[in-house]
């Protein structure tokens, strides 16, 4: 008859959570193995049977291999998955058959401070049953002597696993491992999260629900062009708890994602805005203004000159090294003065009386047009083919080389009239008298 164990055992006494086989809760089991009080117990190796399929008796299990781990100079000898009858266990469960062994190295054998084993893993249980893990101990009160004792069952009791949200990620569809909360726009977003929930709710920034679809599920992908600027997503995880009835219990979570090129519907900024160009987005309408040390420049589409255009343009003063544009069309222009692209170039200026023309260096300069109408024009010199009164009706005079010739209106050829006071000539010749 197998001796009974020699060594003393403690287990962690707080529940497991009881997760589902679906949603197994991760979980930790601790042992710690001592000598009684007084007492020199010497120890070969410790075996511990973890089931890893459902027991019969409907007990906790792990839903995959644990992994484990033993504190001071104690290590692992062996790892494997069993069935029960080749452990003398339950014939239909499987169990992952753990071998810890001392060092084969005089006194380390001795139990004279305590062993520490953890085990940790994911378990799936009904809430209120046990995870049993029967534990096995090669042991004697002699170095060198040892016998394997009897196999002593160390239990957990197990409950309902507290109500959790964490881990609310984003990233990218193709790396969703890989965190990542900066975008450009019309990328794809892929949110997860982890939570032992039955319903979720995701909400966009406008509290829009994207997932009324797919409540159970835990992640939710944000298609492309749907997000256009800076969000803040809601997640909203709840449960039914049986101890206060069918009301739901909630927790929420929250993940902001920034858009590098985000479109705005508007824009208030009071301390100024700091950017080398602006564009258009609309097709057919991506005209840039561009900002530079000399001033401003206007640009099409296809990067030339491009053009400005307003009803009307008023201001006080304007104060720029350069505007430049390839064509500027205004309904209206209010301004003291008009000059050439040079500093050295002629200007035109506007005052109560009409229009001056001056020349680089503030003398007045000439006027060179088709037709120039006022109520007053002086000037130094006109050079001109012909003067007409204001109608298409009125006489005109035209400036050949030999003199000067009077019209009649309409072009007529025949010779019109010169009326004067006086005329002083030094000779004259009429065909008629």
């Amino acid at each position: 008859m197998t001796d009974s164990p020699l060594l003393h055992y403690s287990t962690s006494t707080a529940p497991l959570q009881a997760g589902s086989p679906d949603k197994p809760a991760a979980n930790t089991i601790d042992i710690t193995v001592s000598s009684p009080a007084g007492q020199k117990i010497y120890c070969k190796k410790l075996e511990i049977a973890v089931p890893i399929s459902a027991p019969d008796d409907g007990g906790a299990y792990f839903t995959e291999n644990p992994q484990s781990s033993i504190t001071g100079k104690w290590g692992t000898a062996s790892a494997q998955m069993k069935i029960g009858q080749e452990l003398g266990l339950q014939p239909d469960t499987n169990y992952y058959h753990v071998i810890f062994q001392a060092p084969p190295i005089p006194g380390f054998d001795l139990i004279d401070k305590p062993l520490t084993i953890s085990i940790t893993g994911n378990i799936a249980a009904t809430p209120g049953s046990t995870l049993t893990c029967p534990t096995t101990e090669t042991s004697g009160t002699t170095s060198g002597k040892y016998t394997p004792k009897t196999p002593q069952d160390l239990t957990w009791d197990t409950a309902k696993p507290a109500f959790y949200l964490h881990n609310f990620l984003a990233s990218a569809p193709d790396k969703p491992t890989i965190p990542k909360t900066k975008y450009n726009a019309g990328d794809e977003v892929y949110l997860s999260w982890e939570s032992n929930g039955t319903y979720f709710r995701l909400y966009d920034g406008d509290g829009t629900i994207l997932n009324p679809n797919t409540p159970s599920e835990t992640f939710h992908l944000i298609p492309k062009a749907a997000i256009a600027n800076d969000t803040t997503f809601t997640l909203q995880a709840s449960e039914t708890q049986e101890s206060i009835g069918i009301h739901p219990v909630y927790q929420y979570a929250t993940i902001t994602i920034t858009i590098n090129n985000p479109t705005l519907s508007q824009m208030t900024v009071t301390n100024g805005t700091h950017t080398p160009w602006v564009q258009g987005v609309v097709d057919g309408q991506k005209g840039r203004v561009t900002f530079s040390d000399a001033g401003v420049e206007v640009h099409n589409k296809a990067g030339s000159s491009g053009t400005l255009q307003a009803n009307k343009v008023q201001t006080d003063e304007v104060h720029a090294g350069k505007v430049q544009a390839d064509k500027a069309d205004f309904y209206d222009v209010n301004t003291a003065s008009v000059q050439g692209r040079n500093t050295d170039d002629a200007y035109i200026s506007f005052s109560e009386e009409g229009l001056t023309v001056r020349r680089a260096g503030g003398s007045d300069g000439t006027v060179f047009a088709g037709k120039v109408q006022a109520d007053k024009a002086a000037f130094n010199g006109v050079n001109t083919n012909w003067v007409q009164g204001k109608s298409t009706d009125d006489g005109w005079i035209s400036f050949p080389e030999d003199g000067l010739h009077v019209y009649k209106g309409q072009g007529n050829q025949n010779w019109g009239t010169v009326a004067a006071d006086k005329a002083d000539l030094n000779t004259l010749k009429v065909k008629y008298l």
